[in-house]
């Protein structure tokens, strides 16, 4: 592989993915729009291509003489179930209309996520073969973009990624539940103890270089998660921990946060801007498991993630203090 487009380079994910090909030796094309933010891929003196997935005539430029891409552009959120759609169905759509005009594309990696698979039912935890539930329009969105990719498989050289929740360096979303830690009180909803799965951006850009460079990694969806299920609980405490704190937890019955999503989404009709906590993302925070097993990847590729969440939550908690996030 000599050269790769990485759409949404400069976002938190795209960005560590740039960066994890870098160390590879494989030189990167990172797709960005004129408003992107670059500071974090500058150190890497990468190639640009100005465009935007939902530009279809600013692709073909941008896959000039590339023979690799990882698609990481997309929205996690919207002020509308449209933007979701336009954004990771439509944005996809055009991407691989134009790998398959260009020609010489060796190898595709497409993120999705377990938003498109949707939470844990019954005893065991999401696997490839899961029957997909989404239950937000986020995970519907990532569900069709998935379904796209799918479909340009006897066409393109697709594999596709499947992360859980990412976190780490870079990374806003998160931010929100490191400063909750911080000021001493932790919100939980409800009585029952929550689970995830969870992903450092670091081993989830290694596991799609992976994908990338491996020829068995064709036709195949792969999840992968840290190997450890946690809690809100936990979580909050691993932070907690490496902030030398211990944190307080109040328990909110499920009509607070559902009132939250409800206000969010009215600053979004109002604003025509998309809210971090909207009706959406409190369904989705509503659900008891959102674990997955990476079981596949393990076995097929040979990748385990490296990073355990006390090393990762110590490394993301540093760097919120260095660029004084936090």
């Amino acid at each position: 592989m000599r050269k790769v487009l990485v759409t949404g380079a400069s976002g938190f994910v795209g960005g560590h993915v740039a960066h994890a090909l870098r160390a590879r030796g494989i030189a990167v094309r990172c797709l960005v729009r004129q408003s992107s933010r670059l500071d974090f891929l500058a150190p890497l003196n990468p190639e640009w291509a100005m465009g935007d997935i939902t530009d279809p005539e600013s692709l073909l430029h941008a896959l000039a003489g590339i023979d690799g891409v990882v698609h990481c552009a997309g929205v996690t959120k919207a002020s509308s179930r449209r933007d979701y759609f336009r954004v990771n169905e439509e944005g996809s759509r055009n991407l691989y209309t134009a790998c398959a005009r260009a020609g010489g594309i060796r190898k595709i990696v497409h993120l999705s996520s377990l938003g498109a698979l949707g939470p844990a039912r019954g005893a065991g935890p999401v696997t490839e073969d899961s029957a997909p539930q989404p239950v937000s329009h986020y995970g519907e969105s990532k569900l069709a973009g998935q379904r796209l990719a799918e479909s340009w498989m006897r066409e393109l050289p697709i594999g596709i990624v499947l992360p859980p929740a990412v976190y780490g360096p870079h990374d806003a979303d998160m931010l929100a539940f490191f400063k909750c830690v911080r000021r001493g009180l932790v919100p939980l909803i409800g009585r029952r103890a929550r689970t995830l799965s969870l992903i450092y951006a670091i081993d989830l850009a290694q596991a799609v270089v992976e994908v990338l460079v491996q020829d068995y990694a064709v036709a195949r969806s792969y999840l992968v998660e840290d190997g450890c299920t946690q809690t809100w609980t936990s979580l909050a405490e691993t932070i907690a921990q490496a902030m030398s704190l211990t944190p307080r937890f109040v328990r909110l019955p499920a009509a607070i946060p559902r009132t939250m999503g409800a206000i969010g989404d009215l600053y979004a009709k109002c604003t025509g801007k998309a809210a971090l906590i909207n009706s959406q993302k409190i369904r989705e925070l509503l659900q008891d498991s959102w674990t997955c097993s990476s079981r596949r990847i393990q076995d097929e590729l040979g990748f385990r993630a490296r990073f355990s969440l006390v090393q990762g939550i110590g490394e993301t908690l540093a760097w919120y203090r260095e660029q004084r996030w936090l």
